[in-house]
């Protein structure tokens, strides 16, 4: 009867974060939208990006008791139990609506998996859960949020589940992290939100040449990811050392980010810029679009800007995948739907989250490609990741075997005091 209860108040609170979630997502999608409009139509936001910059740097280190870890503060609650302030899921709301307005090159993942950790935390602090529950609903919060955010229940599911691990997938937290997830996304479909679709326009069919060029692709994708990944990480460090204090950090990294952005008319790369998407679809990319994104995304973050990289990420494999396309004449839009899934997935170190992502935004007439583009970008983007948290559960390759159980934060840490 006791483990009855318990399953039935577990069950209770999965389903409780997924209609929380799914209704701060549809709220916090709507803000955005309204953030973006207004940037495009009053231009002068983007003159307040260093002031929003230092706000949000004096508030996160007055305030943020940790909360400026973001996503990693949610895997450290998986791993080390960490504590998570409520303020936290506030703060990342506010502070990534106002990055969007004044023009930085965020996305908007991290806010919804902070949203989403941050309630599962206090509903397993306030119901005394054990730690093996404790660890499944923070899972649960995580796929709540991605999941509702992107509209794309089946990849936020699988993502809840890999965010956390590389290399690893928690079987025992599938059902409450589609429960979650599922749950989310109904609600943001009732409260009348909907995404922007993408189509494949031709699926070529298998060939020595076509799996050659999307290997080739693939390749591109990984090492794209895993250059994103160190080069935020190396330029927060290199801040770290050069200026003492937040506050003086994120001023010298916004006026940074604003000077990039008049020197490389980077107005069109601000906010969500999912332009570049639609433009890889269509083969139409120029050489310098997703180069230019890079650069203005991770400037952005690096200047701790609010928001997440998925959407940036998303923009770059679209754009490069496109750019592939384009000089390789096979059909862009295949090529940009699985740079738009794996440059992002393969940062993510989520093979399994890419795949459903594919499934679910392009179909499934596609999924031979998904699956290769998933695996050779995860290989090809080595023990790197947008998340240093992450702890390596099974090495990617038998040379590394050494860090398994380190996270990705301590082997970067390591290699670059050798």
């Amino acid at each position: 009867m006791t483990k009855f209860k318990n399953l039935s108040i577990f069950l209770f609170l999965t389903i409780a974060l997924g209609v929380f979630m799914g209704t701060a997502s549809a709220g916090f999608l709507k803000l955005l939208e309204l953030m973006t409009y207004t940037r495009e139509h009053h231009l002068i936001f983007i003159a307040f990006l260093p002031a929003a910059g230092v706000l949000t740097a004096a508030v996160y280190h007055k305030f943020g008791k940790n909360s400026q870890r973001g996503n990693n503060l949610i895997i450290d609650s998986v791993h080390k139990q960490a504590e998570v302030p409520f303020r936290m899921a506030v703060l990342t709301f506010l502070f990534t609506a106002l990055s969007h307005l004044t023009g930085a090159s965020v996305g908007r993942e991290g806010t919804a998996v902070q949203i989403g950790g941050t309630f599962a935390n206090s509903l397993s602090k306030r119901f005394k859960l054990d730690k093996k529950s404790h660890i499944i609903l923070v899972m649960s919060g995580i796929s709540a949020g991605f999941g509702s955010v992107f509209g794309t229940p089946l990849a936020g599911a699988f993502f809840g589940m890999e965010m956390c691990f590389v290399g690893k997938l928690s079987y025992e937290a599938i059902f409450p992290c589609f429960l979650a997830s599922f749950t989310a996304n109904y609600m943001t479909q009732v409260l009348g939100i909907s995404h922007s679709v993408y189509k494949i326009k031709a699926i070529p069919s298998l060939s020595p040449y076509i799996i050659a060029i999307v290997i080739i692709a693939s390749c591109a994708f990984g090492f794209a990811g895993r250059l994103f990944a160190k080069s935020v990480h190396k330029l927060k460090q290199l801040y770290a050392g050069k200026i003492k204090g937040p506050v003086l950090r994120a001023a010298a990294g916004s006026l940074i980010v604003l000077a990039a952005m008049f020197a490389f008319q980077g107005i069109k790369y601000d906010g969500l810029s999912t332009w570049m998407i639609g433009a890889g679809f269509d083969g139409n990319v120029n050489l310098f679009d997703p180069v230019l994104k890079f650069i203005m995304t991770v400037l952005s973050l690096g200047a701790g800007f609010q928001g997440g990289e998925a959407t940036p990420l998303f923009d770059i494999g679209a754009s490069l995948g496109g750019l592939i396309g384009q000089a390789s004449h096979v059909e862009p839009s295949l090529l940009a739907a699985l740079g738009y899934i794996a440059v992002f997935g393969c940062a993510a170190n989520a093979p399994i989250t890419t795949v459903m992502l594919g499934i679910e935004l392009f179909g499934t007439n596609a999924m031979p490609y998904y699956v290769i583009a998933a695996l050779v970008s995860y290989y090809a983007s080595g023990h790197s990741g947008i998340y240093p948290a992450q702890v390596i559960a099974v090495s990617k390759y038998a040379s590394l075997q050494d860090q398994v159980g380190q996270s990705l934060e301590n082997i970067g840490n390591k290699n670059s005091t050798q």
